[in-house]
């Protein structure tokens, strides 16, 4: 494995924030480049609608935000000091309904020095897309 590599999964999972557990948000470390990442969402009934096996909208948004967040993470530069991101914007499109786990692709479309533009596409086991969702950063750094 090379450094940039192992700078990619301790960005990574520096990203990660308690509330992914409880969803069951995990990152696919093997997958993670600069600007691009994956992240998996097992469906659960805890994650249900009031019909048990359909996911939730706001699991599906909370990945979407999750996968954006981390993608922009990616970013960072080893020798860069950031003290946090924080989501500006948030939208996301429903196309289906989520039924079976499901997993969040997240590419940075833009980067400046302090914005982030990222695009993230969900589907699900079968290859079904599910939602698709734009989120923008903004980058805060130590003053």
């Amino acid at each position: 494995m090379n450094s940039e590599q192992d700078h990619l999964k301790k960005t990574v999972s520096e990203a990660i924030v308690p509330y992914w557990s409880l969803l069951g948000i995990t990152p696919n470390l093997e997958n993670i480049k600069k600007g691009k990442i994956i992240l998996d969402l097992p469906m659960k009934k805890d994650l249900g609608t009031r019909f048990t096996e359909v996911m939730h909208g706001g699991a599906i948004a909370s990945l979407i935000d999750a996968a954006a967040a981390t993608c922009s993470s990616t970013l960072r530069k080893e020798d860069e000091e950031w003290s946090g991101l924080v989501t500006t914007d948030l939208n996301v499109s429903y196309l289906n309904a989520a039924m079976k786990d499901v997993q969040a692709e997240a590419e940075a479309i833009r980067a400046g020095k302090t914005i982030v533009y990222v695009q993230v596409n969900v589907k699900d086991t079968d290859g079904k897309f599910i939602a698709s969702g734009r989120a923008t950063y903004m980058i805060l750094r130590p003053r």
